[in-house]
């Protein structure tokens, strides 16, 4: 069965744009380095690698066409959860949890960020518009309902977004040094989870303690 969302050929197979860009997100994930080559990328989707060019006009256009794709499905499911019937504080748990997945899932979209806007004004436009802007506003959303509830005490959304990106890039973006840390040798489903845990509580229960402070 094909997975939602992707697209298909007359005969029914995964469409040589989506392979193409299942081969890079593959590729991405398994290194620290976004220097993988169009052979690599053609080899891994079992497509010529003549296809990039066809379809995206070089590697920059199919590393900003999957930064599209990944974005869009992140940004999708947190729409849904922003537009939830439940509490404002479950629901800002959730968000911190599922930033943190798409992390694990994406480990390469910082990077991503970072290298394609790296000095050129118009990409980092293009950039902030696919991604950053929509998952600060959702963001903000949530957050305005918790203090409207009373849940938490004021908090600038910019700098909790700033926390939130910062504690994932750290994490995702060092799996090299993990080996020589005191923690476990790479990140694994039961890493992520305990990482999501400390995170939601660390940043929770501090909003929550200056929302009990009297004013």
């Amino acid at each position: 069965m094909a997975r939602v969302g992707v697209r298909l050929d007359a005969n029914g197979r995964v469409a040589a744009r989506e392979r193409l860009l299942d081969a890079t997100s593959a590729l991405l994930g398994e290194r620290d380095t976004l220097d993988i080559s169009l052979n690599e990328i053609a080899a891994r989707s079992g497509l010529n690698h003549g296809l990039v060019n066809y379809y995206f006009k070089g590697k920059e256009g199919l590393l900003l066409a999957l930064l599209e794709r990944d974005a869009a499905r992140a940004l999708s499911e947190l729409e849904h959860l922003v537009g939830q019937n439940m509490p404002p504080l479950t629901k800002l748990e959730l968000h911190i949890r599922g930033v943190i997945n798409v992390y694990f899932r994406y480990p390469y979209i910082n990077r991503l960020i970072n290298v394609l806007q790296s000095g050129n004004a118009d990409m980092a436009r293009e950039l902030a518009r696919i991604f950053i802007a929509p998952l600060q506003k959702f963001q903000a959303r949530i957050i305005d309902e918790c203090l409207r509830a009373g849940d938490i005490g004021f908090v600038d959304p910019t700098l909790f977004y700033y926390t939130v990106i910062g504690a994932c890039e750290f994490l995702f973006h060092s799996r090299n040094t993990l080996p020589y840390l005191s923690g476990p040798p790479e990140i694994t489903s039961k890493l992520k989870e305990d990482y999501a845990d400390h995170l939601v509580r660390f940043l929770l229960d501090g909003l929550k303690i200056r929302s009990e402070q009297p004013a």
